[in-house]
């Protein structure tokens, strides 16, 4: 098996393997090898070699163990945290990184929490109108739920200062809920997903979900879930019912689906960024609109299957080699596959061009 630390090209790194050490990291890739048969854990050290150019932080070295059994990378024993990830293009094995950081003394610290935003409602059934306090700090969001008697009902710190509250009865019971929702900028999230959080006053229930984006309320005093899809080029909004049975867990039933073009993919380029951002997204419907006439999704897609992110090279007019990214093990161990697209120039109101024609290579 071969392995290759690939450089970062901000702050360099120099490398230790099991404790031996391999040499410097800064533009070029170091390799070593280990047997194909046989059970290993691969202790990988890298230390920077400067800080932040701006001076605001330090980036931290880190150390990880890669465990190998025949071959084959074997799931870690923690939970990825997304410093670390490895990738296996054809034949060998690349080790890619980035490097926490602290911040400099006297530089980028937490500021003081300010209150943004206060909304009311009779969460503990009292009568009188309780508080719902949300806070913005340099770095996170706090939310705060205050009785009127000055009790304090519910409260908790995200690591998101855009974060958002809606009080609402989704679950149907006469009761308000709050509903959060933030983003974990962090990036030891490696899928970066949007969360919502439910509390639910009545038990002190709380819940997570991951993907909704916010809330819609219909005419008939219901509330729906909203997962709010986007790229450059399409907006997808889906809504969803949630219901839940004692005993039983949330279920999320989608009601309906809004689909809108936001621009126009004017060259090849912007085409492949179009279409295959649309397939990371899962939204088949919206790629589809990107194909040659008489050519299906599965005849492209199917090439493809399903991968998180993407990258592409012009082999000549109307022809592109692209590697797609699919997780084996989310935010740790990933694959790369190559294909061919070809393209023809048809235009329409959303693209110039279209694709004719997908080859695994």
């Amino acid at each position: 098996m071969e392995f290759q630390v690939m450089p970062d090209r901000l702050f360099g790194a120099s490398v230790r393997i099991n404790g031996r050490w391999l040499g410097v990291v800064e533009g070029q890739p170091l390799t070593f090898t280990l047997p194909d048969e046989g059970a290993f854990g691969v202790l990988v050290e890298l230390t920077p070699l400067q800080s932040d150019p701006t001076g605001d932080a330090h980036p931290l070295g880190i150390a990880r163990t890669i465990h190998v059994r025949d071959g084959e990378i074997l799931e870690p024993n923690v939970m990825p945290d997304g410093w670390l990830h490895i990738r296996s293009r054809e034949r060998r094995y690349e080790i890619h990184y980035i490097y926490p950081k602290t911040d400099a003394l006297g530089q980028g610290a937490e500021t003081l929490p300010v209150l943004l935003r206060t909304e009311t409602a009779d969460f503990d059934r009292d009568g009188r109108l309780d508080a719902v306090e949300t806070y913005a700090a340099s770095r996170s969001g706090h939310v705060r739920v205050r009785s009127a008697q000055g009790q304090i009902l519910f409260q908790d710190v995200y690591p998101d200062n855009a974060l958002r509250v809606e009080v609402a009865d989704l679950t149907q019971d006469g009761r308000p809920d709050l509903l959060i929702f933030w983003r974990n900028g962090d990036l030891a999230d490696p899928n970066g997903e949007d969360k919502m959080q439910l509390w639910e006053a009545q038990d002190g229930a709380l819940s997570t979900f991951k993907g909704y984006t916010g809330i819609r309320r219909t005419g008939r005093s219901e509330v729906l879930v909203e997962r709010r899809k986007s790229t450059p080029y399409r907006q997808l909004i889906e809504c969803y019912r949630y219901s839940r049975k004692p005993e039983e867990s949330a279920q999320f039933t989608l009601v309906k689906v809004e689909a809108q073009w936001l621009q126009r993919a004017d060259t090849e380029e912007e085409l492949l960024d179009a279409f295959l951002s649309l397939l990371e997204l899962g939204d088949e419907r919206g790629a589809e609109a990107y194909l040659a006439r008489n050519v299906t999704l599965p005849e492209v897609a199917g090439v493809l299957g399903p991968f998180y992110a993407h990258d592409a090279g012009r082999l000549g007019e109307g022809r592109w080699r692209v590697e797609v990214y699919e997780w084996q093990v989310p935010g740790y161990y990933d694959r790369t596959r190559v294909f061919q697209l070809e393209l023809l120039r048809r235009p329409d109101k959303i693209s110039e061009w279209k694709i004719a024609r997908a080859t695994r290579k």
